[in-house]
């Protein structure tokens, strides 16, 4: 027998209302109403990189003993 029910999500949990108990392990359908999807934020760590400026020279990798310690550059 199923049953409908209405709750909230609040603080990343689905509550269920006093009186419903269910078993560990119970398989639950949720239906979301459109006006109930978001979408998720974007993850800062993927937008490093687009922070990321030049700094520099742009021949400091290749000579960076010549920057660091004052020896010959290489061409």
């Amino acid at each position: 027998m199923s049953k409908t029910i209405e709750t909230t999500y609040r603080n990343g949990c689905i509550r269920l209302p006093d009186g419903v108990h269910l078993a560990e392990d119970t398989r639950v359908t949720v239906i979301l109403p459109d006006n109930a999807l978001q979408e998720a934020p974007a993850d800062s760590a993927y937008s490093i990189p687009d922070l990321a400026s030049d700094i520099g020279p742009s021949d400091l990798a290749r000579n960076f003993e010549h920057y660091s310690y004052g020896q010959s550059k290489q061409s």
